[in-house]
């Protein structure tokens, strides 16, 4: 009963933020516009991993790369599409570079807590975005949430929106 309480909340926060939040990555700039200030570092990163693995871009990910857990098994994902995941979808949406997870001298490590941690809240993101697929009613035609939807640039959320 305690979970179905608390998942049920935590679906309610969530459809409350889909009306208010937008993704602001990065910092504020001038007035409302924002910029993303580890874009450069994320690439340089990115360009390097794929010079390390040039030739396998379009193989899948968990054949290319070592400790690949949240993917492994997934068909079509390639190892290219995973680091423009990585880059866009955790980095941007958590306003970091790839170091706030990885040791660039050894990727696959998860020696870094934060790394543990993402692939947590990769987790819970599945359970809340399959629950919101069942929600009668709902105006979204296909409602998801996503890292930026709480982050909103920053590595840790705000406590209010």
């Amino acid at each position: 009963m305690k979970k179905l309480l608390a998942c049920s909340l935590l679906i309610v926060l969530v459809i409350i933020a889909f009306s208010s939040i937008s993704f602001s990555p990065g910092k504020i700039d001038h007035g409302n516009s924002f910029i993303d200030t580890l874009e450069e570092e994320r690439l340089k990163y990115v360009k390097q991993v794929l010079e390390n693995i040039k030739g396998k871009e379009k193989m899948n990910a968990d054949s290319v790369f070592k400790n690949i857990q949240l993917f492994k098994g997934t068909k079509n994902f390639t190892a290219e599409h995973f680091l423009m995941m990585m880059d866009f979808g955790w980095g941007k949406g958590l306003g970091v570079s790839c170091t706030y997870c990885h040791d660039p001298a050894k990727w696959e490590s998860d020696e870094k807590r934060t790394k543990l941690i993402a692939r947590e809240m990769y987790g819970i993101r599945q359970l809340v975005n399959d629950k919101l697929k069942s929600i009668q009613g709902l105006q979204s035609a296909q409602p998801l949430i996503n890292c930026g939807t709480c982050h909103q640039g920053k590595p840790i959320p705000d406590k209010e929106w």
